[in-house]
């Protein structure tokens, strides 16, 4: 929950962001849309099966926060569509990539007659952070600039990042 809230803030904003920040028209931001819409077909249809073919679950988990982490910095410092478009790939890869791994995590966590429940609990995390997004990424956005948004996604992925990776060291130590 708590590395989806900056991805999910971004993501209600970016109406707003592209209007406002980027200046774009309804046609452009239509083209943009679908660029996105193209790139979450590849990386869901051409990358995210091969890696879960590959890796386990907790070096998955690690790579998305921390691919997202990197993400938030560099959304921190874009300025221009292009630099917006380039970001918009590795966002896509590590938003698809947790939403599978944690899917799966926690459905794994449960017994098979509770995971209807638990997939529906996840879908309604993505509808809470629709919910209280707009309302945070309006203030962040108005009053700190669009640099605050990245700069807070950047921040709250490194730091769940570091703690996993710490968590995972440890349980192998168990072992």
């Amino acid at each position: 929950v708590i590395t989806g809230l900056p991805s999910g803030i971004f993501q209600v904003m970016f109406s707003i962001i592209a209007l406002d920040f980027f200046k774009l028209g309804p046609e452009e931001n239509g083209y943009l849309m679908a660029y996105f819409g193209i790139v979450q077909m590849v990386v869901q249809g051409g990358v995210i099966g091969r890696l879960t073919a590959r890796l386990s679950e907790t070096s998955l988990l690690l790579l998305s926060i921390a691919v997202s982490s990197v993400v938030g910095l560099a959304q921190a410092y874009m300025q221009t569509v292009f630099q917006l478009c380039v970001t918009v790939t590795p966002m896509i890869f590590s938003l698809s990539l947790l939403n599978v791994i944690t899917d799966s995590m926690l459905t794994k966590s449960v017994p098979s007659s509770d995971t209807g429940t638990m997939l529906g609990l996840c879908a309604s995390v993505q509808s809470l952070i629709r919910t209280i997004g707009p309302t945070i990424g309006g203030f962040l956005y108005v009053n700190y600039g669009l640099s605050s948004i990245g700069l807070i996604k950047f921040l709250v992925n490194a730091a769940v990042c570091v703690y996993l990776f710490y968590y995972s060291k440890t349980e192998k130590q168990r072992d």
